[in-house]
């Protein structure tokens, strides 16, 4: 499959043209941070530069930009990141859209790539976490986790200290 054929076309808002990029090796995390920051994105709002940088070398970041016609480049105006182990599991993080673009298809177009996108490999399903978008997911399949027969559990590394298993 040609793997331009997977990138969105270009999206035609009332704000201009939004084009899609791969950018996993070429953002800087910096705008990353300062685009989550100014997007109030409460879950991104303790990440340091570095974590970004740990972050972005174990998984892809599909990217939207409000750009001149036929250009690079731009204001980023939506983010996703794709995780994989490439064989069973692919997770979606940090689905974002500027606030003036939502409801322009930014974060749809988005999320669409990243079910595609061969970078995941053969996996068996897709999983996602979200606090406040839980009515976004349904049009792309996913569902509450109680339809699955299996719990989503976590501990945090200060516990797992605690109990001197780190």
């Amino acid at each position: 499959m040609d793997r331009d054929l997977l990138v969105p076309e270009p999206l035609l808002t009332p704000s201009g043209t939004v084009a899609f990029f791969d950018e996993t090796w070429s953002v800087d995390p910096r705008e990353l941070q300062i685009f989550f920051q100014a997007e109030e994105v409460y879950w991104t709002a303790d990440r340091t530069i570095g974590q970004w940088r740990r972050l972005l070398a174990c998984s892809r970041l599909l990217t939207a930009r409000l750009v001149p016609e036929g250009h690079r480049g731009g204001r980023l105006v939506g983010a996703t990141r794709l995780w994989s182990d490439h064989a069973y599991e692919a997770k979606l993080y940090d689905v974002v859209t500027a606030r003036d673009l939502m409801g322009q298809g930014v974060a749809t177009e988005l999320v669409k790539w990243a079910l595609r996108h061969p970078w995941a490999g053969e996996v068996q399903r897709y999983v996602l976490e979200t606090r406040d978008a839980a009515n976004f997911y349904p049009r792309f399949g996913f569902r509450l986790g109680q339809d699955i027969d299996s719990f989503h559990m976590r501990v945090g590394t200060a516990e797992l200290e605690q109990r001197g298993l780190r």
